[in-house]
Formats: structure tokens, sequence, C-alpha cells
């Protein structure tokens, strides 16, 4: 040390001018990412008390407390494992012990803060494989997509999944780039539990592994060759969900099965999946596509490294239209707009790399100073996406009725106990009278089966509802003749032959569909009144 400076008491040189330096130029490093982040909380936080539940939210923190309750107390559990698309014990009772602290505004505000650090990670994995200009835009374009804005105020498994699987993708990227095995170990744990928290992000495995194989500087990283690292990413993985796997039981290979593995085809058309995926992350995927052919263009003459981010570049896109080929297949828009959203994440390293190189262009060119250059690039490219991104979000957000007015029609009928509830999408009903009934007592118009005490005779279906209804079994009826029109009209008739009176009829208009639920009483109920 030389004489003269100054040290703390601990014989360490004290904060000086250099040391204020460095954290100012720390703190600018990261203020881009910061504004980023501050404009998304802006854009989702404004939805979270928009609306009541949704069924997805509904079911899910619904089952969450009733499988909270059979972990801890041993209490009889519906087996949600057969048709849940994820393992129904790990986000339904995370989510349900915020919703026991903060209600539904708490569980929307969880998955914002998932979203919000898939936002991180995806800035931190271009930072990593570009730089700071190409991680702020992709970043801040991933903030501007509508189905990133819409999961950050939904409180569903998937902005959970979403930024399991981002976390991963940017483990994967230390791992390529040689900064310890731990890293490997990291993302493959992360990877199993987004798999295990949403099945469907299976589809995007080969897209984390890519990162793993193709990031970094390849053999000087690891002194093996690239395809080394997908092998022992994969394997590692492999070995992780080995355990999960062997501990589930039949019940969750047949929910499995029937939600993802061989989900059934549906009957939308391959033009409405594709357009409606277009309307979501068409212009993404035209910039990260630009970027993909700006890429291999770049990599003419320039040696192997810049042919590998060339191909990393390709393979980031093909995940981006991962969802979108995928559900065109299946002929199913069901949930598009939250998947499109896991691709999102991946076409977007690839998009900022393509705006970073354009500002480097005009700058190189002595054309426009970088600052004016970066914000002209950032305002033509990012509004649109943005604005156009927030009114997606609200619409999406808007798509399913505001429910306070049923559970306050039917709140006066609903007790613990013997009664049933025969209504079309219970969930939401039962989520809010989850203190008030015991989830034995709801029932929807999907599946049904009774037994008729008169003869014996079991019944399903259609039948099975007539006959229960004839015999006053429901306290209660909704109707609404949407996601079961059929079944719905079916029974209509035995419902006014049977005595039900209709208490009310309540619109349930939204910015999707216009209808109303029609709610029904039992003789018996109609007789006894409201419960105080």
């Amino acid at each position: 040390m030389q004489t003269g400076e100054r040290t703390t008491g601990t014989g360490r040189p004290a904060d000086g001018p250099a040391h204020e330096a460095g954290i100012a130029r720390s703190l600018l490093r990261w203020l881009p990412l910061g504004l980023v982040l501050l404009v998304q909380v802006v854009l989702s936080a404004r939805l979270i008390g928009s609306t009541t539940a949704f069924i997805d939210e509904g079911t899910y923190i619904y089952a969450g407390h009733q499988e909270f309750d059979h972990l801890v107390h041993g209490e009889s559990v519906a087996t949600y494992e057969t048709f849940f698309s994820g393992v129904p014990v790990l986000y339904p009772v995370l989510v349900a012990m915020v919703d026991t602290v903060a209600s539904l505004e708490g569980a929307r505000l969880l998955s914002l803060a998932f979203m919000l650090s898939a936002t991180v990670a995806v800035h931190l994995v271009t930072r990593r494989i570009h730089d700071g200009l190409a991680a702020f835009f992709a970043s801040a374009l991933f903030v501007a997509l509508g189905p990133t804005q819409f999961l950050g105020g939904f409180a569903t498994y998937d902005a959970m999944a979403l930024a399991l699987m981002a976390w991963a993708g940017w483990f994967a990227v230390r791992f390529a780039f040689g900064d310890g095995r731990r890293f490997l170990v990291l993302g493959a744990g992360l990877l199993v539990l987004a798999n295990l928290t949403k099945y469907a992000s299976l589809l995007w495995n080969p897209v984390v592994v890519a990162l793993a194989v193709l990031a970094g500087p390849g053999y000087a990283a690891w002194r093996r060759a690239r395809w080394r690292n997908g092998l022992l990413f994969t394997g590692a993985w492999a070995l992780l969900a080995a355990g999960p796997a062997l501990l589930a039981g039949e019940l969750y290979y047949r929910g499995f099965e029937k939600t993802t593995l061989l989900r059934k085809p549906a009957q939308d058309s391959y033009a409405y999946v594709a357009e409606e995926a277009a309307e979501w992350v068409g212009a993404l995927v035209l910039l990260a596509l630009a970027g993909v052919v700006v890429a291999f263009l770049a990599s003419r003459g320039r040696g192997p490294a810049a042919r590998v981010q060339a191909w990393l570049a390709l393979v980031l896109l093909l995940g981006g239209i991962a969802a979108p080929v995928n559900q065109i297949r299946i002929h199913t828009w069901l949930s598009l707009q939250k998947h499109v959203d896991f691709g999102a994440w991946f076409a977007c390293i690839v998009a900022g790399a393509l705006l970073a190189r354009t500002v480097a262009t005009v700058v190189r060119a002595e054309l426009m100073p970088k600052a004016a250059v970066t914000a002209l690039v950032g305002v033509l490219a990012l509004a649109p996406i943005g604005f156009v991104g927030a009114g997606q979000a609200s619409f999406m957000m808007g798509a399913w009725p505001n429910s306070t007015p049923l559970i306050e029609a039917i709140r006066p009928y609903v007790h613990k106990g013997d009664d049933d509830y025969l209504i079309e999408d219970y969930n939401v009903a039962a989520y809010y009278f989850k203190d008030e009934s015991n989830w034995q007592q709801w029932h929807d118009l999907v599946v049904g089966t009774y037994t008729d005490p008169g003869t014996g005779q079991k019944l399903n279906g259609v039948p099975a509802f007539k006959a229960a209804i004839r015999d006053h079994k429901y306290r209660i009826i909704v109707l609404d003749f949407a996601q079961t029109r059929a079944t719905d009209k079916a029974v209509e008739p035995a419902i006014q032959d049977a005595g039900y009176q209709l208490l009310v009829t309540i619109p349930t208009d939204n910015t999707a569909t216009h209808g109303a639920y029609y709610v029904y009483l039992s003789p018996e109920a109609a007789q006894a009144g409201s419960r105080p």
C-alpha cells in the first residue's frame, strides 16, 4: 500500500472516487433492466384487481387448498392428478398458501413476481450471448407482448412454469460458458420443476438443451465437443426426472396422457389457430426471422463461432413458433394465448440481437449518435408491439364474466352439509365458497352419474342429470349455455317439470361473449328461503 493512502479501521482502502464511480457504472449498467421491470409492473398490475376469478384460477387455487389440507390434515381430496396438466401438489398448493394470506390479488401478484423473474432471465441470457443493448431490447420486447402482460396478472401455473424454464435456460447458458458444473445441475433441476409444474413445457426442453450446446465458446469452455454438453444436460435432466416419474402413480400417468401426451384433437381450423398466434406474437416472430437471416448472412467468412451463433438463433426461432405449430397439429386454440409466451421468451433473444445489430450498423455509418439511434429503434419496434399488447392483455383479462352478481345471488343458499349444487363451471363458485362448503357438494354438467333410488339403475350423462333433477338432488342449478350448451338445453325442460323456480337471470356480457346465468332453486330451497 502506498504511503498516505487512506484506510478504514480494518486496513482496507477507504471508499473513494474510484469506488463510487464503480458503483455508478454498475447502477447505470442495470438501469435499463430496472426501467423495463417498472414498465412491466405497471402493465400487469393494472389487470390484477380488474375482474373476479377465471375458472382456471378458481380451479387451481381451490384444488390447492384441498391438496394442502390433504397433505397436512389427511382430508379427502379429488383426484386432480387425473385431469390436471401439471402436478397438483406444486403450483396449486403454493398459490393456495398465498391465497390464504392475500386472497386472489395476492395469487395474481405471485404470477407477476414469476413473470418479472422471467424478464430478468431473458435479459441475463441475451447479455451473456450478445451484449447489454441486445439484452435491453430482448427484455423490453418480452414485456411489450400482450401474453406476457396477461400472465403477470393471471393466477395460473403458466407464469411459474415459464419462470422456471427461463432460469433453466440461464443456467444452461452459464454451463455452456464453463462457469461451473453446478449450473448443469441447477439448469436441469429447474427444467424438471418447470415440466412438473406444467407438462406442456416439455415442448421447449430441446431448446433449453440447445442453449447448453450452442451458447458459449464451445471446446474452450470444458475441453470437450459441444454435443457432449447437450448429452450431459439431457442426462442430468433424465436422472432428476426419474425420481418423480417413479413416485408418480397410475393416476398421474393417466392425467399426463390425457392432458398432454395423447391429447385429443379439437375442431379449430389450421388457419384460425395460425391467425390467433400471429395476432399475439406475429410481429416478434418476424423480427426473430429477420434476425436469423441476418445472423447467417453475417456468419459467412467469419469462422465457426459465428456459424454456431447463427444456428443458435435458428433454434431459438423454432422455439418461438413451437406452440402454434403444435396446436395447429391438434386443431386447438385452447390456451394458445398463454403457450405462445413460452416460445416468445426464446424468440426475444434473437429479435433483441437484431435490434442491437441495427443500432450498431447505423452508428458505424455515422448517420446518428448511438443514443438517438437506440431511442428511434426502440420507439419504432417496441411502441407498436407494446400498444397492441396492452390492448390484448386487457381484452384477455375481460374475456370472462364478473362472477360477483352470481356469488351474491346464491350466497344465502350455500352452506356446508349434504346439499348439492349443479353449476356449469362450478370451480369459480367453489373457490369463493371454499370456507362455506365441501368440495363434494359441487357438480358440473360435463360428466353426470346418478343411481335411481327406485330401480337401483345407474345412469350416465343427460339421463343421469334428468333423473337427479326429478328427485330434487340439487338445491341450486345454474346454467349459462356455454361450455355444455347441448346438455344445458337437454336438461332445461326437466328443471321446469321438477318445479324448480328461476331465482334470477344475470347477464354475463364481457369482451368475448354475451350471455346470462340462469339461477334455479329447488322447491325445497325456495320454500325454506334464504339462510341467515
